[in-house]
């Protein structure tokens, strides 16, 4: 049986994409955590990659989340939440792709941002030169926010799922890229220590016209999640 670890940065919603996937796919894996900053020299060196999650399997090296996606569904299909009917697929990929390379990064910058109004240091700065963040861009992506948000809210109070009757990747991912916009879910659903609890979650998120966005994202979690997210260990 091959050996499979997972390097994870625990609060991430990119790592926690993966967890979920490995835990609906019925996987068994290790756990390994990442410190951000101090342990980024050491992960170039030793993967290639600057950022987490990364799996490890019996030498093979998948950095990114799609990457990491994509393997567990090549090597354990039954637990793939990817459609057969072509059209339905792209639809998932679509969701996953607006998710992952645009919502979730147009609100890291907006959080980045705060960090730095805040003087959350090293972090503030390590994060906006490694992502990128400038005024500018911060402010083009709380444009980016302010109009998709209130739709996606629209789309999500509509329908259950994102694509078809039935859950997917595409719910899977959407939910998890939610947690920089509404915060992680509550503690019931998902444990984290209130200072680190602190740092996710947007002055939008608290707009009433998302909270139908909310209130999915916890229903996602409820019956698809399985179980109370837990850092490794406990």
């Amino acid at each position: 049986m091959s050996r499979l670890a997972l390097l994870e940065l625990y609060a991430s919603p990119f790592s926690e994409r993966v967890r979920w996937a490995l835990d609906a796919a019925g996987v068994a894996y290790e756990r390994r955590a990442y410190a951000p900053i101090a342990g980024e020299e050491e992960l170039v060196r030793t993967t290639g990659h600057r950022t987490v999650p990364i799996l490890f399997c019996d030498g093979e090296v998948v950095g990114d989340s799609h990457a990491a996606l994509d393997w567990i569904a090549s090597h354990h299909p039954g637990g793939a939440l990817l459609p057969a009917e072509p059209r339905a697929r792209a639809q998932v990929r679509a969701w996953e792709l607006a998710a992952t390379e645009c919502l979730a990064p147009a609100a890291r910058l907006v959080m980045i941002g705060g960090y730095r109004a805040a003087g959350i240091q090293p972090l503030a700065d390590h994060f906006a030169a490694k992502y990128g963040w400038s005024e500018g861009a911060e402010r083009q992506a709380d444009s980016v926010l302010r109009s998709v948000l209130p739709e996606l809210a629209a789309a999500v109070e509509a329908a259950p799922h994102l694509v078809g009757d039935g859950f997917t990747r595409a719910d899977l991912t959407v939910a998890c890229m939610l947690a920089p916009v509404l915060g992680v879910p509550p503690d019931d659903l998902f444990a984290l220590d209130e200072g680190m609890r602190g740092m996710f979650g947007l002055p939008l998120g608290d707009d009433p016209a998302l909270a139908p966005l909310r209130a999915w994202r916890n229903e996602v979690y409820r019956r698809h999640r399985g179980r109370r997210v837990l850092p490794a260990g406990t």
